[in-house]
């Protein structure tokens, strides 16, 4: 693929766009395309590789790590390149966060010792929801089935009639880039929507009797003002003035006072999945925020972890271009993961 410049890429308005229908990027976005098919074929290796065979009560499903650039950031890369100097990295800082992964989620972590199949990273940066909508229909979801012996869990509870059979757990971070794209808040809700449904629709295709689970992650907060500034026009806060949005804040926080309702619709049509939203709304913002509830989706409340730091000076020690994490915003990023992971498990 060829190298991309320092600069972030130029605006381009997707208002207008159907972000629940499947549509890949334009043909003359070569890097978007080569990531992707690299993808799939990280996808089709993984399917064929021999599932690790550990102890039957002992054993971790699959992690598939979903999303656009925050999730290419785990593999310290954007469309497959290292990033540019926009988005402020230090010297090293891609093998940085590779480590962090590693000790989180991979070969140094306990998943990586005691799951089915290695992680897989699924993430291209700048994709919005139709364009991640079509990936996984075109390649970016495995199929192979991990637990074909009968091997199974057995964590001595009523749940385990679930929890026997799960092997792969989804982690789905998507939709910043509809806003940033301009689309407003309701249609990003709509095309979120359609993101986790269509993963779910597949998992339930391909594996009828699996259990299916997913980690789904709010927007991440975004403080980098002068791109919401830029999409005026045509997307401004008042058209005649040509008067800009100022900041992506009120957007995302509209589109995460909406997640709660909307993941209770997936558990109510998805009955056979276990679904953990993490959040950073205070419990009272929130119409399900408590405890892990059996067979039920549940709110994991991460605040900090999430990145909801009022103080902007601290906030760049997390994410210095004020949109991608850096490694310590990796990290802090990964104990609310395990969080949901944790709760996904029952423990």
């Amino acid at each position: 693929m060829e190298e991309l410049t320092s600069h972030s890429r130029p605006f381009q308005y997707i208002g207008d766009f159907d972000p629940s229908e499947p549509q890949p990027w334009p043909k003359e976005e070569k890097d978007w395309h080569s990531l992707h098919e690299l993808l799939v074929k990280r996808v089709e290796e993984s399917d064929t590789l021999p599932v690790h065979q550990v102890n039957n009560s002992d054993y971790l499903p699959q992690l598939v790590f979903y999303g656009d650039s925050i999730t290419e950031g785990w593999s310290g890369t954007s469309f497959g390149n290292l990033p540019g100097s926009h988005r402020m990295w230090k010297d090293g800082e891609d093998e940085s966060i590779r480590d962090v992964f590693a000790n989180a989620f991979g070969d140094k972590s306990d998943w990586g010792t005691r799951a089915l199949k290695p992680p897989l990273i699924l993430g291209i940066s700048g994709s919005r929801t139709y364009d991640f909508i079509w990936r996984v229909l075109n390649g970016e979801f495995p199929i192979s089935s991990l637990l074909k012996d009968g091997t199974h869990h057995d964590n001595g509870n009523e749940n385990e009639f679930q929890m026997k059979k799960l092997e792969r757990i989804y982690i789905l971070l998507m939709g910043t880039n509809n806003l940033g794209g301009g689309m407003l808040p309701e249609p990003t809700i709509k095309g979120m929507d359609a993101s986790v449904r269509t993963i779910l629709q597949l998992h339930q295709e391909h594996f009828p009797d699996v259990p299916a689970a997913m980690i789904f992650n709010e927007l991440l907060p975004r403080k980098d003002d002068f791109r919401a500034v830029k999409m005026c026009p045509p997307r401004c806060k008042d058209v005649e003035k040509l008067e800009p949005y100022q900041s992506f804040t009120p957007a995302i926080e509209k589109v995460n006072r909406a997640l709660p309702a909307l993941v209770d619709s997936w558990r109510k049509d998805f009955p056979n999945s276990r679904i953990i939203l993490l959040s950073s709304l205070a419990k009272a913002e929130t119409d399900d925020v408590g405890d892990v509830k059996q067979n039920d989706t549940s709110v994991i409340t991460c605040g900090k972890e999430l990145f909801d730091i009022k103080d902007v000076d601290e906030f760049d020690e997390y994410m210095p271009d004020r949109l991608h994490p850096n490694a310590k915003g990796y990290e802090l990023w990964s104990h609310c993961l395990k969080k949901g992971l944790d709760a996904i498990m029952m423990r």
